[in-house]
């Protein structure tokens, strides 16, 4: 199996760690974002998060972080009078590219991935604490017969894992179709490594990622979702 990031840069980063004084490098649709959220706690949390992503396409591209276009897109709505959701992608400076990016936030942790690979049409990546998705009624609410399947078979030591390991998968999909918890969780089956319940699954991948491997701390669970370019786009 092609290890996860091979073909997308992917890092772990403390958002307490972000330098918020470098909020200058976002653009004004990302600022106006950034008001909507009421806790300045979380605020600060998506503000940080938009500057690591930067920083790290950047360090990836070599181009100026303030000098990346962001062009969100959302596939439900296909507002372009607000860019500040969706799927997320960004312009390079020297040329019409857009590349593609995903995060995701959990507590103090941020996980950030591009790809300049033109053979990837989007990305999508999620993590969470390892218990963070252990709570009754869960399983009957957003997973599959799959999925509840694999859950009664796993030893009850290790159930609340593998319940949360099937969800950041799961929350890795959707993110990368653009759709987010507006497309059912339930209607996406991740009990494989090739995801159910997509157009064109065959161009679709969905792998685990070793939170050691990216440096997040060992009681995360992260994935990376990615479907390639084909006729089923």
């Amino acid at each position: 199996m092609t290890p996860p990031g091979q073909r997308v840069s992917l890092a772990a980063v403390r958002l307490s760690d972000v330098d918020l004084g470098l909020v200058h490098l976002l653009e004004e649709s990302e600022l106006a974002r950034a008001t909507t959220f009421r806790s300045p706690t979380r605020r600060a949390t998506f503000t940080a998060g938009r500057i690591a992503l930067r920083l790290h396409i950047s360090a990836l591209t070599g181009d100026s972080p303030k000098s990346l276009k962001a062009d969100y897109f959302c596939p439900v709505c296909s507002n372009p009078t607000d860019p500040g959701h969706g799927i997320p992608r960004y312009q390079l400076p020297a040329s019409n590219a857009r590349l593609r990016v995903s995060l995701s936030r959990s507590g103090n942790w941020c996980l950030l991935a591009a790809s300049l690979d033109d053979g990837i049409a989007a990305i999508g990546v999620d993590i969470e604490n390892g218990g963070a998705a252990d709570f009754d009624g869960f399983a009957s609410l957003a997973m599959t017969a799959n999925e509840r399947g694999l859950l009664q078979k796993a030893p009850p030591a290790m159930t609340a894992k593998l319940q949360t390991r099937l969800w950041v998968r799961k929350e890795a999909v959707l993110k990368a179709l653009g759709t987010g918890l507006a497309t059912a969780p339930s209607l996406i089956d991740v009990s494989a490594l090739t995801p159910a319940g997509v157009r064109g699954p065959a161009l679709w991948k969905v792998e685990d990622i070793s939170p050691a491997s990216v440096g997040l701390p060992e009681d995360f669970v992260a994935s990376i979702a990615t479907r390639q370019r084909g006729d089923a786009q």
